[in-house]
Formats: C-alpha cells, structure tokens, sequence
C-alpha cells in the first residue's frame, strides 16, 4: 500500500509513470528484409523493440524501417499511411524470393542428376598407413576447381559460400561435396580424383 501512495505525495502521477515505463518497452514497425528465425519472413511488417534495430537488424542490413506517418505535424493535415507502396513492395519482394526459391531448386534438382565429377591428377607418392595405401597428387584439388568444372562442363553457377566440401584435397579418392541453397535445401554429388593416364608412382 505504502509503494501506492508514495508516488502521489512526491507530486507524481501514477498515470505518467506508467506512461514512461510502456515507452521504454515501445516497439516499433519495421520491414524484415531476410527471413529470421522466431520474428518473421522476408518481406513481412513487425514490431520489434527500436534497440534491437538500432544494433542489430538496421546495421545487418536484415531489416528496414517503416515510415508510419508522413506529411505535417498539424494531426488534422497529417496523412496516416504505410510505407510508401508496401502492399506492391511487400508483394514484389515476395515475387523475387519465390522466383529465387524456383531456380535454387531447379539448380539443387541438376545437381542431384549429377554423375561423379572425375579430376585427373598426377600423383606423387603413395601415402603409408592405409590400407589400400593412398596416393597423394601435385597440389591439390580446391572449391574454385570444383566451381569451375560446374560452370564450364554443366552450366551450373553457384556462389563459393554455399559449396561445402574439403577446402583442399590432396590425394586420389571419393569425396562428397554438398550445395545448400537458399530457399530450396540442399544436394550432394561426388567429386573423384583419380591418377592420370601419364602420371607415375615414385
């Protein structure tokens, strides 16, 4: 009872309390640019608290603001409205991610089709300690000659960032390389190194 009346002899009201407090918890209407777990997807309208903007969304570029209220300060001229065209700008970047969704699968469904991609290589030694005893090759076999060989022998392109694989293989064998796209999952297709038709063990 004591905490109740305090604030009204020290000359403040309640009201304005409770006022200041909801101010601090205000959030405000932002636009998500990408899709983020637990808030929303690419393109929706949500309110979020204006620190987790300010620091995080707005800097990340995952996220931008929402002009609630244009015109004069005068709220009998104001003019409420949304985001200059949201509903077509909201519409159109949903446009762009379902078209995005579309080729990223059709990319991920030519990968699945794959047949074993074969990198000759000539070998150096062969390595102790394997059973079939490993052979090593001369340098070695990395993501951009992987990209590469997409690109020129399939005409399949896709950014470094979303093939996942050794980052340098040094010796012949079978490895698994997997593509994860956005919007679509993910496939595999197998990379072979194999010896060259001249290459020669020492």
């Amino acid at each position: 009872m004591d905490r109740i009346i305090r604030p009204l002899i020290q000359g403040r009201s309640p009201v304005l309390i409770l006022q200041r407090g909801l101010k601090k918890k205000a959030k405000i209407p932002i636009t998500l640019l990408k899709d983020i777990p637990r808030v929303g997807q690419a393109g929706a309208v949500v309110h979020v608290h204006k620190a987790y903007m300010r620091h995080e969304l707005y800097p990340k570029r995952l996220a931008d603001y929402v002009i609630a209220r244009v015109g004069p300060l005068d709220r009998s001229k104001a003019v409420e409205v949304a985001a200059p065209d949201l509903s077509q700008e909201q519409a159109t970047r949903q446009e762009k991610v379902h078209s995005l969704a579309l080729r990223n699968q059709e990319t991920l469904g030519r990968i699945v089709r794959l047949e074993p991609i074969v990198f000759e290589r000539s070998v150096v030694v062969a390595e102790a300690g394997t059973e079939e005893g490993a052979q090593a090759i001369y340098g070695s076999l990395t993501k951009a000659d992987v990209l590469k060989e997409l690109a020129d022998a399939h005409g399949i392109v896709i950014d470094k960032e979303t093939l996942t694989m050794d980052e340098k293989i040094k010796s012949v064998g079978e490895y698994t390389c997997v593509v994860k796209l956005i919007y679509a999952g993910q496939a595999s297709f197998k990379a072979i190194v194999s010896p060259s038709k001249d290459s020669t063990t020492q």
